[in-house]
């Protein structure tokens, strides 16, 4: 794990370097957002998400990162490397934005319940079952078929077939829904995906307790907030796992 520590919390929205909310010093955060979506950018992710909390005397710093079909683990261990090195050149050069205090990096793609809010997470969610609240308390689920700037295209009905769109401007929250079946063969094969032969608990809780060490004190591992491409045999092999991984960096 990479080891430092910052002060505040930033979370992340559309948009260049722009933190969406901040608990702490302001120009620390956003200068940690800047750095972080810069390291991201560099190596094709978006940065989603920036979190600093206390972990006893440390503050742990988390990154959500995310892409066109998804986060692998050593994508995920190359940007916490990337950012940890940049975060030691900013300390060398007096701009550090975590203040010289301690810290603990964790890097991690977006978890199977991170509500889904931009036009590229429900493009990234395509194929699954996603639960949408509109912001006039009506509630649909649905399957997502695609998504523009301004609508979400899903399929809906008792035959999981029929054509609908959702307004990006109604709604209040959508979350993607567990499955524990394949997709139907029939709507695997409208949205154009192969449907998986065995059902799958895709419960981000399952998948605790991997880790993987290298001999640079990196490890790369399974929690809450994460992603492994490819790995979830419930989903259609067109859209990727959104269940899964996280890594952390170096020490200092």
């Amino acid at each position: 794990m990479s080891q430092r520590g910052p002060a505040g919390n930033s979370s992340g929205r559309e948009g260049a370097g722009t933190p969406g909310g901040t608990s702490g010093p302001g120009r620390r955060d956003a200068e940690l957002w800047s750095l972080a979506e810069r390291v991201a950018a560099e190596r094709g992710f978006d940065l989603e998400d920036v979190t600093v909390v206390a972990a006893g005397r440390r503050r742990l710093v988390r990154l959500v990162i995310d892409r066109d079909g998804g986060v692998e683990l050593d994508a995920a261990a190359e940007v916490s490397r990337a950012l940890s090195a940049a975060l030691d050149e900013a300390e060398q050069s007096g701009t550090d934005p975590m203040g010289g205090a301690p810290y603990t990096l964790e890097v991690t793609s977006p978890g199977i319940g991170r509500p889904l809010t931009l036009p590229r997470h429900f493009r990234r969610a395509r194929g699954r079952m996603v639960a949408f609240r509109r912001v006039d308390g009506t509630t649909l689920t649905a399957r997502v078929a695609g998504a523009d700037d301004e609508h979400v295209q899903v399929l809906t009905g008792c035959d999981g077939l029929q054509p609908d769109t959702v307004a990006l401007a109604d709604i209040e929250r959508a979350v993607v829904e567990v499955e524990f079946s394949p997709v139907p063969a029939a709507v695997a094969q409208a949205l154009g995906l192969t449907p998986a032969s065995e059902p799958v608990d895709l419960d981000d809780t399952e998948l605790d307790d991997t880790e993987v060490d290298d001999t640079d004190h990196d490890s790369a591992d399974l929690g809450e907030d994460s992603d492994v491409s490819g790995s979830d045999p419930a989903a259609p092999t067109g859209p990727a796992d959104r269940s899964g991984g996280s890594a952390t960096g170096g020490t200092r």
